[in-house]
């Protein structure tokens, strides 16, 4: 089968060149006892977004669920393309909605959806730290899904014309289009504050939002956020390196470095190789550059995922150090000894059975170059959008070119990742448009030094995404916030005091002190009008 791994950008939130991914489609097997699984291999693969983008953990045990009181809606006449007035097509966008907690004279927060279906859970009780807040501001609540994504579909397919319409500055249209609308609908009243929240990627668009549409935006919160456009991050993997040393301690990334340092050193000799073939069950050939990345990309899975979505102070192994780490535990390792760790966690449950893996780039190019929208389908049903998404504006590609990363830094260059582009979507997709694209980002949205007020930019220091953000004050209306020991996107989870660590309470509480402001007081102290 095609083992499956959601790229961390990413990415691939999968922002990054997209890895080698588990199928349902079963490998033709040399040995014909071989046979194929669908368990997913290890712990990060239970959950299908292991991208760049804010994963909500469940409630607390207890708490009544009120999804009844989320709506589900439909935005029926959202432009395609808002730059081109010549174009009068329109679609349907759907919203979630929730009300009841209401009351006249109230804000309204909307929550900005990303490279990945919106679900009703971020309007409910218990899931985010913006529906905390709706309770105490007594303000309606709404959740926009993203253009391309979920069941949102501007345009027939996801062919490389039609993704002309996927990009940034088309969502923030949308976003005022929408307010819009709902001023019209009668939803939102004209004058009301409208405040919007994002964590990754829709950290950027909402910081975004301000800057472009002031008039329609009062403020944001902006979490997480990579404003700053990169092709080549190699800081990604370098704060992976510091963050599994941080926490579980420098015995956990040294043992994975030696375990990944003897994988690249089989792959040099034919004995070596059918050594890697056997330990991680391989059913495709290795013989190429592109396919040895995307093997070590799927490696490398587990412990990016962990680091990035951190969550050591909840119980259950789900992105949590220390439980990836353990998996490589041991004093003084042979090198074959830690080979032989990585790959039972990378192969959980199948470790050792006749279950064989196709690592091969060409199938992940096969499983992304498909034009359908990919609804329900898991794994794939966004990453076509989101490379093409990282082709045209971000870069973001998490290569091993940095200083003290626990993989071979022969491996897994930005080049790989300009030709996915190519492959993806056509020859013209190189590397000088991504260099264009990023640079065009960063000049026309102000990089980390926006031109912005009513804006506050949470990161965390653990989060290897803190590397592209905003990490100290803009201005005194845009101040900064870095949580120690903060994962990606964590501040914008519900409060739990069983869980919750002091630099979370901490970030929590500035963060509604922003908001108090933002809303309550003009710039000069004074009380605003509301």
């Amino acid at each position: 089968m095609l083992l499956q791994a959601v790229l961390l950008l990413a990415l691939g939130l999968a922002l990054a060149p997209a890895p080698a991914r588990q199928a349902s489609v079963p490998v033709q097997p040399d040995n014909a006892s071989a046979q194929a699984s669908d368990a997913p291999l290890y712990p990060g693969l239970l959950h299908k977004r292991i991208r760049l983008r804010h994963i909500p953990p469940p409630p607390p045990a207890g708490l009544r669920s009120n999804l009844h009181q989320v709506e589900t809606l439909w935005f029926n006449e959202q432009v395609v393309d808002h730059f081109n007035p010549i174009d009068k097509r329109v679609w349907k966008q759907r919203y979630f909605a929730r009300t009841d907690l209401y009351e006249e004279g109230g804000p309204a927060f909307i929550y900005i959806g990303g490279e990945g279906q919106e679900d009703p859970s971020s309007l409910a009780d218990g899931f985010t730290f913006m529906a905390y807040l709706a309770g105490i501001y007594k303000a309606k609540l709404f959740d926009l899904e993203h253009r391309y994504y979920g069941p949102s579909h501007p345009t027939p397919t996801l062919s490389s014309a039609d993704l002309k319409y996927l990009s940034a500055d088309q969502a923030l249209a949308d976003l005022a289009y929408f307010i819009e609308y709902l001023i019209k609908k009668g939803d939102l009243k004209e004058g009301q504050k409208v405040m919007v929240f994002g964590g990754s990627y829709p950290g950027n668009l909402a910081a975004w939002a301000r800057l472009k549409y002031p008039h329609l935006i009062h403020a944001a919160v902006s979490s997480s956020a990579p404003v700053h456009a990169k092709a080549d991050f190699i800081e990604y993997m370098e704060v992976v390196s510091r963050s599994l040393a941080r926490v579980a301690g420098q015995w956990c990334d040294d043992n994975l470095k030696l375990a990944t340092d003897r994988v690249a050193q089989l792959l040099k000799t034919t004995d070596g190789y059918a050594q890697v073939k056997k330990t991680f069950q391989v059913a495709n050939e290795l013989r190429n550059t592109l396919d040895i990345d995307n093997f070590f990309q799927t490696l490398s899975i587990p412990f990016a995922g962990a680091v990035q979505y951190n969550r050591d102070s909840v119980p259950g192994p789900q992105y949590s150090i220390k439980n990836m780490c353990s998996f490589m535990q041991g004093d003084n390792l042979t090198p074959d000894e830690a080979m032989e760790k990585l790959s039972t966690l990378v192969l959980g449950e199948n470790k050792g059975t006749s279950t064989l893996f196709d690592f091969s780039y060409q199938q992940t190019v096969n499983a992304y170059k498909k034009e359908e929208y990919q609804e329900n389908n898991g794994y794939y049903d966004n990453m076509r959008q989101w490379m093409y998404q990282t082709c045209t504006e971000f870069g973001y590609y998490q290569t091993y070119s940095g200083k003290d990363v626990p993989f071979p830094a022969q491996y897994n260059t930005v080049d790989f990742s300009y030709q996915m582009c190519k492959d993806l979507f056509g020859d013209a997709y190189d590397e000088t448009v991504v260099a264009a694209a990023v640079e065009r980002s960063n000049l026309v949205f102000g990089d980390r030094t926006p031109d912005v007020t009513n804006v506050i930019f949470v990161n965390g220091n653990i989060d290897p995404w803190h590397a592209l953000g905003i990490l100290s004050n803009v201005s005194d209306q845009a101040p900064a916030i870095l949580v120690d020991g903060g994962s990606h996107c964590a501040d914008m989870n519900a409060p739990n005091p069983e869980y919750d660590t002091s630099d979370i309470t901490s970030a929590h509480q500035k963060i509604h002190e922003f908001i108090r402001k933002a809303l309550y007081e003009e710039p000069n102290g004074d009380p605003a009008d509301f």
